[in-house]
């Protein structure tokens, strides 16, 4: 939509979103400066849609391997 991108989020967008947050947990770490770029490129090389998605794959697969 032409000029969408200087509107503000509307109330139900808003509610959306925070019933999406609702049911999720945020992890937030930190990596050294330059690391991020190498692992969105290797989640990209993976297959991944993105880093969040690759870096759960991964752990998910660690927990099979536990179980």
């Amino acid at each position: 939509m032409l000029g969408a991108e200087n509107m503000g989020a509307t109330e139900a967008q808003k509610r959306a979103v925070a019933k999406y947050d609702e049911g999720k947990d945020l992890i937030k770490f930190r990596v050294p400066k330059g690391k991020k770029e190498e692992y969105q490129k290797l989640a990209e090389r993976s297959g991944a849609k993105s880093l969040t998605a690759y870096i759960t794959s991964v752990l998910e697969e660690k927990l099979k391997e536990e179980h």
